[in-house]
This record gives structure tokens, C-alpha cells and sequence, in this order.
């Protein structure tokens, strides 16, 4: 019997299951080499001896690396739009013989994950001084006074009548 390559089988994953593009799986693949060479596992070691924590952080490390500000958005584009996604994808690949034997029954981590937009967007939006943040709380300030300073000025007081 002729041993099938990833493409074939990933091909035939999104022929039964359509709610990922074929992108996705190379995208978790390279993720799962990665983590395993970022925790300095060797080549032989396997995937079923990562947690699925260790999985998810690898998998947002990965995309955050060749993707950048765009990684959620490019996983949302394949279908990916939530760490059960991943577990999911996992789960797959498993099936299909892709991961070797392993032992990914347990789908907990993946839903318990993270938030796609914590992991992916907020690293990339602008961060405020606590300078800055100050400054602004005394303009605030500043113009909330000088309204109330208008207003006294006219010889109105709010909320109060004359008698």
C-alpha cells in the first residue's frame, strides 16, 4: 500500500469537513513543529506530549510571528476563529493518521483557551503612558471647572433657585 502525503489528506479532511481551508492545516502543522522546537523537544519526539496549553500558546507564538497584526484576521479567514478551532483542527489531523499516535481525546484546553482577540489584536494596539493617561485626566478636569466657572459666573447656581 502507497503511503499518502499531507497534501492528499488534508485534502480529503476539507472534503468532509469544510469548515477550514486546507491553509489552516499547514498552518497548525508548521505551529506543532514549531512549539515542539521552541520547548527544544527533538525531531522525534511527538506532539501527544505537549498539553494542550502548551499547543495553544505555540499555535498564537507561531501566528503571531508570521503574521503579525494580521493574524487574526488571517485565521478568521480560514475558518479559524476560536481556540476550539485548533483543538478541533487537532482532532482531525489525529483521525486521519497525520500526528502519529496520539492521544488528543481530550478537547478541554482547547475550549478553555484564550480569546482570539487578547492573543492577537490587543498586543498591536497603542498602549497609553501613565503620563499621557494623566495629562489627559487634568484637561478633563481643567474643562469640567471652567464650566462650572461660566455657569457660577452668571449668577445662576446649579440646581438651586433664589429666593
Amino acid at each position: 500500500m502507497r503511503k499518502r502525503d499531507f497534501t492528499t489528506i488534508v485534502e480529503e479532511i476539507v472534503e468532509k469537513d469544510s469548515r477550514y481551508l486546507k491553509e489552516s492545516y499547514y498552518f497548525v502543522r508548521d505551529g506543532l513543529e514549531y512549539t515542539l522546537k521552541t520547548l527544544g523537544k527533538q525531531k522525534h519526539q511527538k506532539i501527544e506530549q505537549l498539553s494542550g496549553k502548551q499547543i495553544l500558546e505555540g499555535l498564537k507564538d507561531y501566528a503571531l510571528k508570521e503574521f503579525g497584526p494580521m493574524s487574526k484576521l488571517v485565521l478568521n479567514e480560514w475558518g479559524v476563529k476560536s481556540c476550539r478551532d485548533f483543538g478541533q483542527m487537532i482532532k482531525n489531523m489525529d483521525l486521519y493518521g497525520l500526528l502519529g499516535k496520539t492521544e488528543m481525546g481530550d478537547m478541554k484546553d482547547f475550549q478553555k483557551g484564550y480569546s482570539f482577540t487578547t492573543a492577537f489584536v490587543k498586543p498591536f494596539l497603542p498602549v497609553r503612558s501613565k503620563t499621557a493617561q494623566k495629562e489627559k485626566t487634568r484637561k478633563e478636569g481643567k474643562s469640567s471647572s471652567k464650566r462650572k466657572k461660566k455657569v457660577d459666573d452668571s449668577g445662576k447656581t446649579p440646581n438651586h433657585s433664589k429666593e
